[in-house]
């Protein structure tokens, strides 16, 4: 089952002029909002977050008032901002957002409303008789006050559907209701961060194809990982004596450039879970980790370095090794730069004399060839590769070898041929016209180069 959805903002918005106090930049609200809607997710997240954090140092404002802006969405499902409702009314601004009622006060009445149904108070008895089930857990405290702060603080104090201390860590149960809005989850999840616990957030199903914001804003700040708990997974609990849960989470894949993911569900216990405070965040697959992998691959200056250790390790091989390793770096060239073509082997004669001679001026070095020296490799580039010698000397020149070359050419050969060469251009020797069939890669594989080689000079 997979998954791809790109946010998209309203067709009309009040607020124009959204300023990032970090950048100093005004955002493209067209580009900000256009984004996968995971990034989005997260990003009206983070915003919500650091208001709770700290109200005098927001991340994005309203440009003409200076005001703290959060990120809502439209029952259509698009996006827009307004006036945090904190703000609204205590600056001067003449666009004004606010209704008869905040969001927070209309999502409140019906958070504390739906915290009494009957399909809440059964989760909660799952995730309460788990919980006794599983030898490694503490006693389970139901509606209890999380106390951790200083009296004082007490208005601050959460009171968690679900409460137990597990190996030293101490975990609180949150039953996901449709009418679980941001600035609660935001909330709580710095409650707990700043008192040591982690939040886990429970569901009681969960279908990816069809999800709602108020899920949203739950699971793609928890690493795309959903837990459910019902009948099938007490029965579980109580037979092995560990809290089980049914773990949805999406695994990225690329189709061409672009990320989709696709959804699994996996039945897990509680003692499986990866708890990270700091990030408020508790998964059972770490997606972030494996999507940062994947798309590395598409980073191209990721992909230029493993070029440069192929040729440097494996560039004089005829190991099937060899041929696995260029096969995947073909496979993602083909993805990250599909407008550079690439041979079927990197043994191609005129291919792999070419990089060799180019990556050797690069590194001062014989590389792909079992030579001693750079002077060496002049001889074989002047030899047999004549059509590749303005690359080469482009490069030469652009990691200053002459002195190198100038100590290693002990018998004055590479001086004369340089004569020569010099002599070949000006008189347009067949011999000596540019073959500019692997350009593209060249100037991929050597940035130095790439302005040379764009100007399709021949001579």
């Amino acid at each position: 089952m997979y998954t791809h959805e790109v946010a998209k903002p309203t067709e009309q918005m009040l607020l124009c002029n959204i300023l990032d106090l970090d950048s100093g930049e005004t955002l493209d609200l067209e580009i900000f909002l256009s984004r996968e809607l995971a990034a989005v997710i997260q990003d009206r997240g983070e915003m919500a977050a650091r208001y709770n954090r700290d109200a005098e140092r927001p991340w994005l404002v309203c440009q003409i008032c200076s005001g703290a802006v959060m990120l809502v969405r439209t029952q259509q499902r698009r996006f827009h901002f307004r006036h945090h409702p904190d703000e609204e009314g205590k600056r001067d601004c003449p666009i004004s957002t606010r209704g008869s009622f905040s969001a927070e006060q209309i999502n409140s009445m019906k958070y504390n409303a739906a915290k009494e149904s009957s399909a809440h108070l059964r989760l909660k008895g799952i995730i309460r008789d788990s919980l006794v089930a599983d030898a490694q857990c503490s006693e389970p405290q139901v509606e209890k006050v999380w106390r951790s702060m200083p009296t004082a603080e007490r208005a601050k104090w959460r009171k968690p559907d679900v409460q137990v201390e597990r190996a030293g860590q101490r975990l609180a149960f949150e039953v996901q209701l449709s009418t679980t809005f941001l600035t609660e989850i935001v909330g709580r999840r710095e409650f707990y961060r700043a008192n040591g616990g982690a939040i886990i957030w429970v569901f009681e199903h969960f279908d990816p194809t069809e999800t709602r914001t108020a899920e949203e804003d739950i699971f793609f700040l928890n690493n795309l990982n959903v837990f459910i708990v019902n009948e099938a997974t007490l029965e579980r609990s109580r037979e092995a004596k560990r809290m089980a849960l049914d773990c949805w989470h999406a695994i990225p894949h690329l189709r061409g450039r672009t990320v989709v993911n696709e959804w699994v569900m996996e039945e897990i216990f509680l003692d499986q879970l990866i708890v990270d405070t700091d990030a408020q965040q508790v998964f059972f697959f770490d997606y972030q980790a494996y999507r940062t992998t994947l798309e590395a691959t598409l980073d191209l200056k990721h992909l230029r370095l493993d070029f440069y250790n192929f040729w440097l390790t494996l560039g004089t091989s005829d190991c099937l090794e060899a041929d696995v390793a260029w096969h995947s770096l073909q496979n993602r060239m083909s993805i990250a730069a599909p407008h550079i073509p690439l041979p079927k082997s990197f043994r191609h004669g005129k291919f792999h004399g070419a990089v060799s001679i180019v990556l050797s001026a690069k590194y001062g070095w014989p590389v792909g060839y079992r030579l001693q020296r750079l002077i060496n490799v002049t001889n074989t580039a002047f030899e047999s590769y004549k059509a590749f010698l303005l690359a080469f000397g482009w490069t030469l020149k652009a990691f200053n070898r002459d002195d190198l070359l100038t100590e290693q050419d002990t018998k004055g050969t590479w001086g004369k041929r340089t004569k020569i060469i010099r002599d070949a251009f000006h008189d347009h020797d067949e011999a000596y016209r540019q073959d500019r069939s692997y350009n593209l890669f060249l100037a991929f594989l050597v940035p130095e180069i790439k302005e040379k080689l764009a100007e399709g000079r021949e001579w």
